[in-house]
């Protein structure tokens, strides 16, 4: 193989390995609170090149009601209530349908609104319901992922107050996403502000719904107060998932040329 044909496979190499994806990462998380269901889950997933975070999307649950299928419809386990149809709007469409019992999920699909940050080594994403921060009631979101944290002090919303937003907040190792400690479990949160979320605009800060594990203090007792309903984050699991590189139409017709050339090359030496 000549020096040209030594430096178009080197080029063809380096246009492969410049088209690799972002790696993807596949993400479980788990709340424990006081609603129905006892739990509050997030699945999803997001690409990270080191870089950037982006199509970071998953399904929230939502912990106080649950599907009835011999009856087809949402309802209230605990006051054994029906949900009025025009509370559900939100509430994702999963493919197949709900199991007895199971509990409603928000799509969560917009990571776009805030940019994810990176300091000291460590990422915080987040990812919205809607496209836009205005979570709780008077508009945008509050999260305070240090010590103390900030009560809101908008008061509970009434369901025609609502902003009808939620979002989910991840915290992640930027060298290794699968590196999961408890410091960045115990840092997660989740807002749920639509017609069959449970919280008000308490869900961060010592009051906070989810809590921030070990960083939420009562002001007056200096106490750990897990959230408005005992919630707290529990269970963080970040996994890589195997990807399939899609190699883009360009460089296979640069391939095509350099076998051509290849070609020429070797009929080249055959005549000489």
């Amino acid at each position: 193989m000549n020096l040209k044909t030594k430096l178009a496979a080197s080029l063809l190499l380096a246009a492969s390995t410049s088209m690799a994806q972002a790696a993807l990462y596949n993400v479980s998380a788990v709340f424990k609170d006081g609603g129905i269901q006892g739990v509050t889950t997030f699945d999803g997933s997001f690409n990270w090149d080191g870089t950037s975070v982006t199509n970071f999307t998953g399904n929230l649950s939502e912990s106080m009601f649950a599907w009835d299928s011999a009856n087809n419809r949402w309802w209230d386990p605990l006051s054994n209530s029906v949900v009025n149809a025009a509370y559900t709007k939100d509430i994702y469409a999963k493919p197949g349908g709900y199991k007895n019992g199971e509990a409603p999920l928000l799509h969560l699909t917009f990571d776009n609104v805030v940019p994810e940050t990176t300091t000291n080594g460590v990422v915080t994403a987040m990812t919205f319901l809607k496209n836009d921060t205005n979570v709780v009631a008077g508009g945008g979101y509050n999260v305070d992922t240090t010590d103390g944290g900030t009560a809101m002090a908008y008061g509970m919303p009434t369901q025609s107050g609502r902003n009808n937003n939620g979002f989910f907040t991840l915290l992640f190792d930027a060298t290794d996403p699968t590196n999961v400690t408890k410091a960045l479990t115990d840092k997660m949160v989740y807002a749920d502000e639509t017609r069959l979320g449970m919280m008000g605009p308490y869900y961060t800060g010592w009051l906070g719904m989810t809590g921030l594990y070990g960083k939420n203090l009562d002001p007056d007792t200096g106490a750990v107060v897990l959230g408005s309903m005992g919630g707290f984050p529990f269970t963080l699991n970040i996994t890589a998932a195997p990807t399939t590189v899609p190699v883009p139409a360009a460089v296979w017709l640069f391939g095509s040329a350099l076998m051509g050339l290849i070609g020429v090359n070797r009929r080249k030496s055959v005549l000489a």
